[in-house]
């Protein structure tokens, strides 16, 4: 099996597995200066995807920055909850990913450096679409309609958990474990994007 061919076929077999459509993010963040979006946390959701304007108010911050206590944040952007923030979800796609890597024998020393590299692609892509922001922001935002916060939660599942499968492809790029072949990396990249879409889902838990 030719690598990069199989590489250039893994969002498709993600998909048919794990049910998840990427479309767009529900925020477009565009680094911190895109963290700091400000009222466009705000806007409606529709009922088939989350929409806002792209808002850079820092033209010359391209660097991503976490949450530090203190921080000062704009109105409608919240900080990242404990239990959501992109260490949270790239952990529980890891523990995911490594069950999966040990009931298929592969070698220790492959499996660390394979979720070294899944967290590391992850990490990247969560970062560049501001996921602990935007979980936090688009489930303490204030709903007319207590339903509209479940919809809001399950197509953040749905996005974020895609992020997931696309950057677990990703970290797939040159990797021996494509030599397993197609079902193999289908159901790795699937366990990523199924740990992060569990996580998430959770928050239509809290309170009920």
């Amino acid at each position: 099996m030719n690598p990069s061919i199989a590489l250039s076929n893994i969002r498709v077999l993600a998909v048919s597995l794990i049910g998840i459509q990427r479309s767009r993010p529900p925020l477009r963040l565009n680094a911190l200066g895109s963290l700091i979006l400000g009222a466009c946390l705000l806007l409606p959701l529709t009922s088939s995807a989350l929409h806002a304007k792209e808002i850079s108010v820092q033209e010359n911050q391209s660097k991503y920055q976490p949450y530090t206590p203190g921080m000062k944040l704009p109105d409608g952007v919240f900080p990242p909850m404990q239990g959501y923030t992109h260490a949270d979800l790239i952990a529980a796609a890891q523990v995911r990913v490594e069950a999966y890597l040990k009931t298929h024998a592969v070698d220790p020393t492959l499996a660390r450096e394979s979720l070294i590299a899944l967290a590391t692609h992850m990490n990247e892509k969560f970062e560049r679409e501001g996921v602990e922001y935007q979980v936090s922001s688009w489930y303490q935002k204030p709903y007319d309609d207590p339903q509209a916060r479940a919809r809001s939660v399950k197509a953040m599942s749905e996005e974020y958990g895609s992020a997931a499968v696309e950057a677990a492809s990703e970290s797939l790029a040159g990797s021996p474990l494509l030599h397993e072949g197609r079902e193999f990396y289908k159901g790795y990249i699937g366990a990523a994007g199924e740990a992060v879409r569990d996580v998430i889902i959770t928050l239509n838990n809290q309170g009920a």
